[in-house]
């Protein structure tokens, strides 16, 4: 339903238990389409040549049928999809199907610490948010994330359909039944309004796609709570209705999450700038700054532009603080690898809770490959 922003603020939380054991990493990130004339064949290809490429790095048999196994399984996921996996020690820790096409090449890597840039520039900010289908005769409310493909929850309302068609004629008697024909479309969505307001306080979306009927529509919204009808977007479109296009209504949802993440976007590059901007503000800019303040869970939002930093390499560490830019830095920590900046930089913010913003070097203050907004300001003391 969604595609990907590489301007996305992303949290990973789910990694930080795995990344704290530690071990040996597999990442796998690559095509989960099946949109061609041969969906098995193309998808058992795949796989082969993602295998391959592990066998010949020494990847033991038992893991390689276990990979097998996971990257299966992708029927009935809307084209064009990607999946991104990751292996420690022999365990699956993460498999996702990601809605929309690689953004970037293809990865399989083995290593001391999983790549999680690749996941970060497809996944883009993680927004929950309903669509609704509204029509006469009942009505749809799915709950989605925007990192995923697949809808998390769906419910379902099915209203009367013996009085859905006009009757001919005029007189009390027509005009008595369109009445009664407005009550029953009016009750169908009073209880798919109730459907959606159930969802949104279980769910807690930011936006809520409302597309379907016209009347239904009207009729919908008007049931709706005023925070509910604050995040409508509504699409004039009957998408229930039989032909209708879902590239129309995807089209639609994919507009209105990059306006979300855009603001997002924007809001937090403001306040950057605005703490940078004022001495000792909670604001550091500079690979040696951003590993500074990383190494003492400062940071709580990681900007970084891995192009930037493509060429520069930190020190992994197997417990806080995490990173260091030299040997000597690491205690009483020990190194595991000397690994990209950026997927060490991203490491450390998962390991300490922070966010990370992958952003174009243009957007960054002094086109610096890394900054952050920091818990507290650079002036105060370490505990405040």
């Amino acid at each position: 339903m969604t595609g990907p922003n590489s301007h996305a603020t992303v949290v990973l939380p789910e990694l930080s238990a795995a990344l704290r054991q530690g071990g040996w990493w597999i990442t796998i990130y690559t095509d989960a389409s099946m949109d061609t004339e041969d969906p098995r064949g193309v998808d058992q290809a795949r796989r082969r040549g993602v295998l391959n490429q592990l066998q010949q790095r020494g990847v033991p048999d038992d893991q390689i049928v276990t990979l097998s196994e996971a990257l299966a399984g992708t029927e009935g996921i809307p084209s064009p999809a990607s999946r991104y996996l990751l292996m420690c020690d022999g365990a699956i820790v993460h498999s996702q199907v990601l809605p929309g096409e690689l953004v970037g090449p293809q990865v399989v890597e083995a290593g001391p610490v999983p790549h999680l840039v690749p996941l970060l520039r497809h996944r883009g900010d993680e927004i929950s948010y309903l669509v609704v289908e509204a029509g006469r005769d009942g009505g749809e409310v799915s709950v989605y994330r925007s990192t995923s493909a697949a809808p998390e929850d769906t419910d379902a309302v099915q209203g009367r359909t013996d009085t859905l068609k006009k009757v001919r004629g005029g007189g009390w008697a027509h005009l008595r039944w369109q009445r009664h024909t407005e009550a029953i479309w009016k009750q169908t969505e009073s209880e798919l309004a109730a459907a959606v307001e159930g969802l949104a306080a279980e769910h807690s979306p930011r936006l809520i796609v409302v597309s379907g009927d016209v009347r239904a529509r009207q009729y919908l919204k008007e049931q709706l709570s005023s925070r509910s009808q604050d995040l409508v977007a509504e699409l004039n479109a009957n998408t229930r209705g039989d032909g209708a296009s879902e590239e129309t209504l995807d089209d639609f949802v994919r507009a209105r999450l990059e306006e979300l993440a855009e603001a997002d976007l924007r809001h937090d590059l403001d306040r950057l700038a605005t703490e940078l901007g004022r001495d000792g503000g909670a604001a550091e800019r500079g690979i040696g700054w951003t590993v500074h303040t990383l190494r003492q869970a400062q940071v709580q939002v990681l900007f970084i532009d891995p192009d930037t930093l493509a060429d520069k390499t930190l020190l992994a560490l197997d417990s806080e603080p995490w990173v260091a830019a030299a040997p000597e830095d690491a205690e009483p920590a020990k190194a595991i690898g000397d690994v990209p900046a950026a997927e060490a930089l991203v490491r450390a913010a998962v390991l300490t809770d922070a966010s990370v913003r992958l952003v174009p070097r243009v957007l960054l203050p002094d086109s610096a490959g890394a900054a952050g907004l920091l818990r507290w300001g650079t002036a105060a003391p370490t505990g405040g």
